[in-house]
């Protein structure tokens, strides 16, 4: 009712602000005429200033009595409103503010619609803009403007701004977190594939057009993450898309590096496609991204030695330090779980912490290590190998907490095997309290307990 009341009091002030009835008004369309004139020129001095306040009120006088004397009324109407709705104190007054500024955007299409330099499919990306900026209590999840630039895209295909597809798939994404059916999972998809051809287009136009292209670029990246972290996105759903467009860029290698970024961040990094992209990218310029592509690919085919390979290309193309300690991590792991080679997995498992020394699972791996080694034939101080691998496991989560819970398995494990008080009071060249240094390829000092 608050609104309706704002809605007929702004209507009454417009109308009254003429100093006649509707009447007189009606029989004298020349005097019309002429204060919509002075209401014209009135408002424009005072917008051209800034002064959107003053500049209302001829403004609506303007909008209400001759609304098709110009176009300007709807070009600069938008600013003056959304002046009114930031300083609106009351929120009934601010809503009708709203309501008017959207009533503008419907009267424009009405009128100028057809208007070739602005027609209506640019008018409702105009009108989704503000739509998304207000507060929308009644459609939290602003499905209007989804729609309404659904059918504006449907009308501008290729030339929708990239602006206008961010705020798209940023709708989308929402739409599907709050509702994970079958529909609306294949509505993401389909919206996706969408906006992504649309964008591919724009910035593969670098030569026409620059800054488009890298608008677009922009705005590609940040719905590849919009839609990466609704966890909708699988390798399979990711490959129906990606299969044909990476074949026909297969020469493009930013193309094939940012797809590649993708199906890292979705953790789709086992299928057919992300090999192939990762072969086509490396062949013509190697990089982190197509080396840790092809790391991947040749250890699921089990060729751990070319796998080893890759992912040491991928550390040296890398200037992250955290992604460098990420696959020296894959590469201790590679060594310590199908080479048995325990010295060079904790030789990069040190050189992992090297780059990133705040994690903890190349101490968790360096822990297993000794572990499972066998440095003395002396039943007694072979057991010491548990206690350098204990200092790994108490250092792992001292250093990352995230890890607190395997570490702390680990530790009541292994401290089981520790050597007891009577062992060690047989070997009176250990002493409980003291250092001792663990022989064979382990060469660790740690404390006797």
């Amino acid at each position: 009712m608050k609104k309706l009341i704002f809605t007929f009091a702004v209507t009454a002030v417009s109308l009254t602000s003429f100093g006649q009835d509707a009447t007189v008004l009606a029989t004298h369309p020349d005097s019309i005429n002429q204060r919509c004139k002075e209401n014209n020129s009135i408002y424009y001095q005072l917008y051209k200033q800034k002064n959107y306040k003053e500049a209302y009120q001829p403004w609506l006088d303007l909008y209400t009595a001759c609304p098709s004397m110009t176009k300007n009324i709807y070009i600069h109407g938008p600013k003056i409103l959304d002046w009114k709705i930031k300083n609106a104190t009351d929120a009934s007054e601010k809503q009708g503010y709203f309501n008017m500024l959207m009533k503008l955007y419907d009267d424009r299409i009405e009128l100028y619609g057809t208007d070739k330099t602005m027609p209506k499919s640019q008018i409702l990306l105009a009108k989704s803009a503000d739509y998304i900026n207000n507060d929308t209590p009644d459609d939290p999840l602003k499905k209007k403007a989804y729609d309404w630039i659904a059918e504006s895209m449907n009308e501008v295909g290729d030339a929708t701004d990239p602006y206008y597809l961010q705020y798209y798939m940023w709708i989308s994404s929402n739409l599907y977190r709050q509702n994970q059916s079958e529909e609306q999972f294949n509505r993401l998809l389909a919206d996706f594939n969408k906006t992504t051809a649309i964008l591919e287009k724009q910035i593969a136009d670098s030569a026409k057009n620059a800054a488009l292209s890298k608008n677009a670029a922009q705005v590609k990246a940040a719905n590849d993450q919009a839609v990466a972290t609704t966890g909708a996105l699988t390798g399979e759903s990711l490959d129906k898309i990606y299969g044909p467009l990476v074949e026909k860029n297969k020469a493009d290698i930013n193309y094939l590096t940012n797809t590649l970024n993708l199906y890292e961040k979705v953790g789709a990094t086992e299928t057919p496609v992300y090999y192939k992209a990762s072969e086509y990218a490396y062949t013509i310029k190697p990089t982190e991204a197509s080396a840790v592509g092809l790391g991947n690919m040749y250890l699921q085919k089990k060729s751990y030695s070319t796998a080893l390979k890759y992912f040491e290309d991928a550390v040296q193309y890398s200037s992250n330090n955290t992604q460098k300690a990420k696959y020296e991590y894959m590469i201790a792991t590679i060594y310590s779980s199908y080479m048995n080679n325990s010295s060079a997995a904790r030789e990069h498992a040190r050189k992992s912490l090297q780059y990133n020394p705040n994690q903890g699972k190349p101490y968790i791996l360096i822990g297993k290590l000794y572990a499972g080694s066998r440095v003395s034939s002396d039943p007694v101080l072979a057991k010491a190998v548990y206690w350098v691998a204990v200092d790994k496991f108490v250092k792992a989560k001292s250093v990352d907490p995230s890890c607190a819970g395997e570490a702390n398995g680990l530790i009541a494990r292994y401290s089981k095997y520790f050597p007891e008080d009577k062992e060690i009071f047989m070997h009176p060249d250990i002493n409980k309290g003291s250092s001792y240094t663990v022989g064979g390829w382990i060469g660790e000092s740690t404390i006797v307990r």
